[in-house]
């Protein structure tokens, strides 16, 4: 006599692992875009400083001109959405498994958040000042790099207050081995609800997974007031029994983007194994030149791009491709970077001409 065996479906679904964003907190957050799409910001130039002339007849503050300045527009473009429907007949045959609500949960935390982490990484790396290409980070070298680091942003005067490490997964277990690093375990229990695992240098450290940093990253260093990073929209709801279908309909719209303000692209450091040597002025990487300009680069294939006008070679709608050495006038402003497919940006090379 053959025996047939009954087979029982469970009520519980099978969920994947979920992390909690971890750019959210040190995401800039200052900018309104209520109302409009794109939000200009203006720069203005700093004055030159001189000497009081008590002897001469005018202008003794020295020579007068018209405080200029510079603009930033920032346009969101990421406007993204998803939808399902959970027909009833279905989920009746699924011992009504599926809810409607749970599922725009868990769908926002495994699919939106990642989503928007990985964005927001990618766009303050690529906008980053401060970028150094180096060999891969060890346990006898990864504290000292994030010293320097540390280090490079005071000497831009990057305040400290508001200061977050991100390392990627493989350099915080070096970070963690370093032999510089003292009972960063115990750090890491009192800050486990703000997603961290420890500090170093007076900055919270958030470790984050390989994948989440663009190829080549492994850490940043990121002041929270060098970004706008709005949230502009986010809706989910529920929709019962809409035209046509028998069931719920499930709908998220969320509309945002991540800007690096012109003003404070010293405010993120990124190291990297992969990124684009820095442009050199005239043989120099800052200070004072003389015109004829020439821009350089060692890495091969790169594109060199400047701005005369103090605005930010990587975002500025004035920025030039660089070809061959220029002629600019005394007390002009130069800013230039490189980029090459796959490889990340350079930092900013700022000069003055004499």
């Amino acid at each position: 006599m053959a025996i047939n065996y009954t087979t029982k479906y469970s009520p519980l679904i099978s969920k994947r692992f979920t992390q909690q964003s971890f750019t959210d907190r040190w995401a800039g957050k200052k900018f309104d875009f209520d109302g409009a799409q794109s939000v200009v910001v203006y720069t203005v130039d700093k004055a030159q400083l001189g000497d009081y002339d008590r002897e001469a007849a005018t202008d003794r503050f020295g020579p007068l001109s018209e405080l200029g300045d510079t603009r930033q527009v920032m346009t969101l473009t990421q406007d993204k959405a998803f939808t399902f429907s959970i027909d009833h007949g279905s989920n009746a045959d699924q011992v009504n498994v599926k809810h409607c609500n749970e599922q725009l949960k868990s769908n926002w935390d495994e699919v939106c958040t990642p989503a928007i982490d990985k964005y927001r990484f990618a766009k303050w790396v690529s906008g980053a000042g401060v970028v150094k290409t180096g060999s891969a980070l060890t346990r006898e070298n990864v504290v000292e790099q994030i010293l320097l680091a540390s280090g490079e942003l005071s000497n831009r005067l990057v305040p400290r207050a508001g200061r977050v490490i991100f390392v990627s997964e493989t350099v915080y277990i070096a970070t963690k081995l370093a032999s510089e690093v003292v009972a960063i375990d115990s750090l890491g229990r009192e800050a486990v609800a703000n997603g961290t695992v420890g500090r170093l240098d007076g900055m919270d450290i958030v470790a984050i997974p390989d994948t989440y940093l663009p190829a080549g990253v492994q850490f940043v260093i990121k002041h929270r007031d060098a970004t706008a990073d709005p949230m502009k929209l986010k809706t989910m709801r529920v929709q019962k029994n809409p035209v046509g279908i028998d069931g719920d309909v499930g709908e998220c719209r969320f509309y945002h983007d991540a800007f690096v303000l012109d003003a404070k692209t010293d405010g993120i450091f990124v190291y990297t194994t992969a990124g684009v040597a820095p442009v050199t002025v005239n043989g120099q990487s800052g200070g004072e030149i003389l015109s004829p300009v020439t821009l350089a680069t060692s890495t091969s294939g790169s594109t060199l791009h400047y701005t005369t006008d103090g605005s930010n070679p990587k975002t500025s709608p004035t920025a030039a491709q660089y070809s061959s050495p220029f002629s600019a006038y005394g007390g002009t402003v130069i800013r230039a970077c490189a980029k090459k497919a796959g490889l990340t940006a350079s930092g900013i090379t700022t000069v003055t001409v004499g």
